[in-house]
């Protein structure tokens, strides 16, 4: 059993076809269709199940592609760890501050499955996350909406509500847990730079002009400003776990939501951010 047929294998199963795997290693599907022969001969059991319009896997087939993953990824670590002598084979993570807590979740079942790989995690906001995950800082990182990415594939993680977030003691937050848009037009408002020009569609769409006070690189600056009771935060629900500051009121007329994405690079992964990916999708 060869590492190159442990390849071919999991190239048809991911494309579904033996066409389609021959396709995306760049020949032709005679000499695939062999490879793949010789390997059921060699292990003397059927890898797939015949008849079928698109690949179906027997039980056989099931465990040998489970386990081919964790041989591919052990010889590709091997080999880079050959290369790179005594440097270790590290997954280079980006990490906003509201998502540590949910990444570290799946980090420990990462970690548990693949005990011999490193981790360097970056944490930081999203524009900065952005531009070392396109510079190749980083493998693989959490990012929120509204954001541009050049080059990049993104899986959508979770949605999240945008809250205006104030001191308890603000006058508009007495009393209250919601919040009409027009009521936040004279406020001083406090967004990260992210959230501006989305902002002011949300109010135009309602037929508003807002004017907003204060714009920050950060959410974590917006969020600092307003405990210290210089304006209303609008900021992600998730941020009000990190404050014990702050109470949030929801805004009520408009559909105020982000989305959390895990981006990576397109192009050729390595194996670790392959199987950290397919983890996810799996959930």
């Amino acid at each position: 059993m060869e590492i190159k047929q442990l390849e071919y294998f999991r190239a048809i199963v991911d494309a579904g076809t033996i066409s389609g795997a021959a396709r995306e290693l760049h020949m032709t599907q005679p000499p695939l269709s062999y490879q793949i022969k010789m390997l059921e001969e060699e292990l003397q059991v059927q890898l797939f199940l015949r008849g079928t319009k698109r690949i179906a896997l027997t039980e056989a087939g099931k465990t040998l592609y489970e386990q081919a993953g964790k041989i591919l990824m052990l010889a590709d670590l091997t080999k880079r760890e050959v290369v790179k002598s005594s440097q270790e084979a590290t997954l280079h993570i980006g990490m906003t501050p509201s998502t540590v807590s949910m990444m570290s979740e799946y980090l420990l079942k990462f970690a548990e499955k693949y005990p011999q790989l490193h981790f360097d995690i970056h944490e930081g906001s999203t524009f900065t996350l952005k531009d070392q995950l396109e510079n190749g800082q980083i493998d693989i990182t959490t990012v929120r909406t509204p954001i541009v990415l050049n080059g990049c594939e993104t899986h959508v993680i979770e949605k999240e509500e945008l809250l205006a977030m104030a001191v308890p003691e603000y006058p508009l937050f007495q009393n209250r847990n919601t919040l009409h848009l027009w009521e936040l037009l004279e406020e001083p408002l406090i967004l990260s730079h992210r959230y501006r020009k989305y902002m002011l569609s949300a109010f135009e769409r309602a037929g508003f002009v807002c004017d907003i006070y204060c714009a920050c690189e950060d959410a974590r600056t917006a969020m600092t400003l307003a405990e210290k009771g210089l304006g209303i935060a609008i900021l992600p629900s998730s941020m009000l776990e990190l404050s014990g500051k702050l109470k949030s009121c929801r805004i009520l007329d408009a559909d105020l939501m982000t989305e959390i994405l895990l981006a990576w690079r397109k192009g050729r992964l390595p194996l670790e951010v392959q199987e950290f990916l397919k983890m996810w999708r799996m959930e």
